[in-house]
């Protein structure tokens, strides 16, 4: 260890006779060396004192180590605790499920009709279909085509310019 008067002769220069200046050897310590000599120094400590920092130390570790511990132990039971829940969750919810589409089957609404004095009735005539005016042997984007003949087309257009009537060839039609 170097002191201060060590320190202070070594700035001035001042040596003494008998004394060649020695060689300084660079030598680098670690922070924990240096911060355990400075408090060691300070704190005036001994082995025991040394001993007992060390525990101290070891003991904030462990206690830091248990209460880390127990926190994740924690955060494991509630991981569980919610995962069950989640699965209770999706037990109920698929029931549900089940009873909607149980409640909305023919059979149970033909029985809840028949519970409330409701009768199916057989249906007593069907509609007539109507014929639709649509080529459908034609094939796809074909533009319609008139099938009526040429000469009547042209009768048709001359009566329409000049009688003024309208849609002269849609009445022969029917």
């Amino acid at each position: 260890m170097t002191s201060t008067r060590i320190l202070t002769r070594r700035r001035l220069g001042t040596t003494s006779a008998h004394h060649a200046p020695a060689r300084r050897r660079r030598r680098t310590r670690g922070f924990v060396q240096v911060a355990s000599s400075v408090a060691a120094e300070r704190l005036h400590l001994n082995s025991f004192g040394h001993a007992y920092m060390w525990f101290g130390a070891a003991l904030i570790a462990v206690l830091f180590y248990l209460a880390l511990a127990a926190q994740v132990t924690q955060s494991s039971y509630d991981i569980a605790r919610l995962q069950d829940q989640q699965r209770q969750l999706i037990a109920e919810q698929d029931q549900l499920r089940y009873q909607e589409v149980t409640l909305h089957a023919p059979a149970q609404v033909q029985q809840q009709a028949a519970q409330s004095g409701m009768q199916r009735m057989a249906p007593l005539a069907y509609v007539p279909a109507q014929a639709v005016a649509i080529d459908l042997q034609a094939p796809a984007g074909a533009t319609g085509t008139d099938g009526t003949p040429l000469w009547q087309r042209y009768l048709a257009a001359v009566f329409n310019k000049v009688g003024g009537t309208r849609d002269v060839l849609a009445a022969a039609k029917h």
